[in-house]
């Protein structure tokens, strides 16, 4: 690639919108069978708590049994310091001992460690560039990413791993410090992909022992989220745990890549305009994230690029959302409201577009 030469320090992999940290510690196991696997991690479990939640409501006796109950933070001796006053009246006290089919969950085991913090500048570059994107435009780079990941998949049909998700999806009513994601352990089955777009879903089910975060979820709970779901969620939210055999370290490898590449270097408006380098636009970005994290770019002024990038992704999810709940013709108002949503948007692109031009930087 064509660019100016650069200090290759190692760096880490950050990305903005995957929950959790990864866990760090290695452990071998038993290759093939992911309850084997699953058996040889307990020791190394990452930790786990009781939080207050109010679950969503759920199909069935047992759906509705698991809504009455309130998930719980440790006892107020604990939970509370000093100068506290007591819960408010609607947060129940901890939960007497579970019953034994609804059995606390047990800690989740560490997953794969990033592949990509011991990277060099130069080998990311090459990894996107040179293997992925392979010269393609920016209107394909969606087909080079599901064709890098899918190719990764077959390498292992059945795997354990962590699904962190939203906790929106399971609770109404939450604290957010308490609960930044929710985590279940699951087997991953991964099928052959009939379109593009099915590739970044994937087959889960609950995998034994049951294993959370969290550690007072209801079993049934998660049963119903699953089959709402019909067992598929995104494979994005799915990270492979550490212990199984060397295939999952590539299926690690390539979800990184995948995330990293949707979270830091792809814009909402590459496949927009006309680009005639793709894979150079992408090297200046890799650049621009390696300058951040190895601190050639000053900690302020990143965390100011940092928090455009946030600002810019909400902006375009606000103005999506805005006009999805406009059923006819916008009003005069709306269409107003429209434009400064889409100026705004328009403001931030530029600010962005300087800091990726070496030059303008």
């Amino acid at each position: 690639m064509a660019s100016g030469p650069r200090p290759a320090a190692p760096d880490d992999s950050v990305r903005t919108t995957s929950p959790g940290r990864r866990g760090d510690k290695v452990v071998s196991a038993p290759t093939g069978d992911p309850a084997a696997a699953a058996g040889s991690l307990k020791r190394t479990a990452s930790p786990v708590r009781s939080v207050v939640a109010s679950p969503r409501p759920v199909k069935g006796r047992a759906g509705r049994e698991a809504a009455r109950r309130r998930l719980q933070l440790p006892p107020v001796s604990q939970a509370e310091g000093p100068g506290e006053g007591p819960r408010e009246e609607d947060e129940e006290p901890l939960l007497s001992e579970p019953e034994e089919d609804d059995a606390e969950a047990r800690p989740l085991p560490p997953v794969c460690g990033s592949p990509m913090r011991g990277m060099w500048r130069d080998e990311k570059v090459a990894l996107y560039c040179d293997e992925v994107l392979r010269g393609c435009n920016a209107e394909d780079a969606d087909d080079a990413m599901t064709k890098y990941l899918s190719e990764k998949l077959k390498l292992k049909d059945k795997w354990l791993g962590v699904w962190k998700t939203n906790p929106e999806l399971f609770f109404m009513k939450y604290e957010e410090a308490s609960i930044p994601f929710v985590g279940i352990l699951v087997e991953v089955t991964c099928k052959p992909c009939p379109s593009s777009s099915s590739c970044f879903n994937v087959t889960v089910s609950i995998a034994e022992p049951f294993s959370s975060n969290i550690a007072n979820i209801p079993r049934n709970l998660v049963n119903e989220i699953l089959e709402e779901l019909e067992h598929n969620v995104p494979l994005l939210e799915v990270y492979p745990v550490e212990g199984q055999d060397s295939d999952l370290h590539d299926i690690a490898l390539a979800l990184e890549v995948v995330r990293f590449f949707y979270d830091f270097l792809w814009r909402d408006w590459d496949d927009e305009e006309s680009c005639e380098n793709y894979a150079a636009l992408i090297e200046e970005r890799i650049n621009l994230w390696c300058d951040i994290q190895d601190g050639t770019i000053p900690g302020p002024i990143a965390q100011r690029f940092k928090k455009t990038l946030e600002k810019y992704k909400n902006k375009r999810v606000e103005l999506v959302e805005y006009q999805s709940n406009i059923k006819e013709d916008p009003s005069a108002a709306e269409a107003v409201e429209c434009w400064k949503k889409y100026y705004e948007i328009v403001m931030l692109c530029g600010l962005l577009k300087m800091w990726e031009d070496l030059r303008l930087r």
